[in-house]
């Protein structure tokens, strides 16, 4: 069941340049958060990272997750929540496809080559938003 509050959709934060902030839970010790790439598609957030990386160990393991997507400059607002994941191995370069057209654009770059290059072995996270949450502190903070 997808809670929302404040909002009517998770499609309203599809347009941010800006890194989703994942959150994971370690075997042991402290919770693990990353910032990925994300593209959101029919109600579900869509990152890319290689199938090697402990990330995808973790969810693996324990597929609940929380996130953030926001900036880090004043006046804040954002989108935060909690969700479920699943690996999705087939999907990888696909998903690694758009991310790359979303961030960097279809110019062709350094970083574009060298992450192509690796693109057989990313996998798909799929994050299912169970709740999510919408803040927007501009009114509140119009004077800084």
């Amino acid at each position: 069941m997808l809670i929302l509050t404040n909002t009517d959709s998770i499609e309203n934060v599809s347009d941010n340049k800006i890194p989703i902030r994942l959150g994971c839970l370690k075997p042991s010790g402290p919770p693990l958060i990353i910032s990925l790439w994300y593209v959101v598609r029919e109600e579900k957030i869509y990152c890319a990272t290689q199938s090697t990386a402990k990330l995808v160990s973790y969810l693996r393991k324990n597929p609940i997750c929380g996130f953030e997507i926001a900036a880090d400059k004043p006046p804040y607002k954002g989108t935060r929540g909690e969700g479920t994941v699943k690996i999705i191995s087939e999907k990888g370069p696909e998903i690694l496809d758009v991310l790359i057209d979303k961030y960097l654009g279809k110019k062709e770059s350094t970083l574009s080559k060298f992450l192509k290059q690796k693109a057989s072995s990313e996998v798909a996270i799929e994050i299912t938003p169970q709740k999510i949450f919408h803040y927007d502190y501009t009114q509140r903070m119009k004077d800084i």
